[in-house]
């Protein structure tokens, strides 16, 4: 709403709207002023008008994302390293200079340093943000300038599959949790956070299925289980046991003691010490679906 004071020989106008800091402006005719408070309403309703303060940084914007937001995603600490690309690269810079060009010189210098696919992953949580500080924090920005650049083609998917007798040798290689891990994989096609989040409740051992609360789409599914996944399930509930000496806790604990990045790490360095090349953990997901595949199942059920 416009407030237009006259104060000596001047109007004096000021604008207070919700999601907008004050907007306040002097002029020597009250027509003028009239017209340049509905002109700025406007723009506000329409959600163009811009009224940035000149020291607010992107890497203001990017820390109370981080402190704000960040914390309800499950993939918060992928999240934080992305965060903290952004902030080295474009923190200091201050949002009303945070043009396309800025964002597409952005780009160029990291397409040299990662895949585009990664890229995009760092351009998509900017362009998150803004989105965030426009709708929810007051900062009115007039178009996002990630949608404005052109960004390469996304790398190929990969089609890793294991090899000749390179299960045998993970499995064997293994020390018995991990050499769990990689069979469960194998037979479910389970994601590495999925397996990892498993408690002994989401398992029924009687129906051989096992309850995911908690994937990647946040909608919830049941697995069947292969004779080979109970036996690893199995395996790890009583290594589990052994280790809290039959002390029952008072929280309900996740079999798998690895931690996200601890798994990879000691898949990375298994499959180093085997001299197995462009192997990731991930594309036991993939070998898991493909050979569901050549057992005869339909697309809808390796779906499901």
């Amino acid at each position: 709403m416009a407030t237009i004071r006259k104060r000596g020989s001047r109007y004096n106008v000021q604008i207070r709207k919700e999601g907008y800091p004050s907007v306040t402006k002097t002029f020597t005719r009250i027509s003028v002023a009239r017209k340049w408070a509905n002109s700025i309403e406007a723009d506000m309703e329409r959600r163009i008008h811009v009224e940035v303060p000149d020291q607010t940084t992107v890497g203001e914007l990017l820390k109370r994302y981080q402190r704000q937001i960040s914390p309800s995603h499950k993939g918060q600490q992928v999240e934080a390293y992305r965060l903290g690309t952004l902030k080295k690269y474009l923190g200091s810079l201050r949002l009303i200079h945070l043009t396309p060009k800025k964002i597409a010189s952005y780009r160029d210098i990291r397409l040299k340093e990662v895949s585009p696919s990664t890229l995009k992953r760092e351009l998509t949580i900017l362009s998150r943000v803004l989105t965030i500080a426009s709708r929810d924090w007051g900062i009115s920005i007039p178009q996002n300038p990630v949608s404005m650049i052109s960004l390469p083609k996304a790398d190929k998917a990969r089609t890793r599959r294991l090899e000749a007798g390179e299960k045998e040798r993970l499995l064997q290689s293994s020390n018995p949790e991990l050499h769990r891990i990689i069979s469960l994989a194998l037979e479910t096609g389970m994601r590495r956070g999925e397996i990892l989040s498993i408690k002994k409740s989401h398992i029924d051992f009687n129906k051989s299925v096992l309850f995911i609360p908690s994937t990647k789409t946040d909608t919830p599914r049941t697995i069947p289980l292969s004779s080979a996944a109970l036996t690893s399930l199995r395996g790890q509930l009583r290594a589990s046991q052994e280790e809290s000496g039959g002390v029952i806790p008072l929280h309900e604990c996740p079999l798998f003691t690895y931690s996200l990045r601890g798994l990879s790490g000691a898949f990375l360095r298994l499959c180093r010490r085997l001299n197995i090349d462009n192997l990731h953990f991930h594309d036991l997901r993939h070998e898991a679906t493909s050979r569901l595949f050549e057992k005869g199942l339909n697309p809808v059920e390796v779906a499901t």
